[in-house]
């Protein structure tokens, strides 16, 4: 596995989601990326291309909390001869431009549905 002096573009990184049999996982990985900001994982877990992951830094300082971030699969390329495959990575990001519901309205029309988020690629 690589580590933190391995390339100078990467961290260590928690994934979780759902596997290709529909468990869920969390794995400790390094996430890479170039300067073209594509980002990579390699990983034990299969997964299915289009499937959504959550990626979330491993601190080393006490007290720093990180929080996941959703990346959908774009891509995975065969296995090493350890049984990594490396995941190539797109960052969800919410679609601000969605139609949002406005509180007060009234009418069959309008629903507020709590919680709800689009995400766009």
């Amino acid at each position: 596995m690589h580590t933190l002096t391995d390339e100078p573009n990467s961290y260590r990184v928690e994934v979780s989601g759902w596997n290709v049999k529909g468990i869920f996982f969390v794995e400790k990985a390094m996430l890479f990326w170039t300067a073209e900001e594509e980002k990579s994982v390699e990983l034990m877990s299969r997964l299915q291309k289009g499937c959504v992951v959550f990626v979330r830094l491993v601190q080393t300082a006490v007290g720093d909390a990180s929080f996941p971030v959703a990346y959908r699969v774009l891509s995975i390329a065969s296995e090493d001869s350890a049984g990594r495959g490396r995941v190539s990575l797109r960052q969800l990001r919410p679609n601000m431009d969605a139609e949002q519901p406005t509180i007060g309205t009234t009418g069959s029309a309008s629903k507020l549905v709590e919680g709800q988020k689009v995400f766009s690629n």
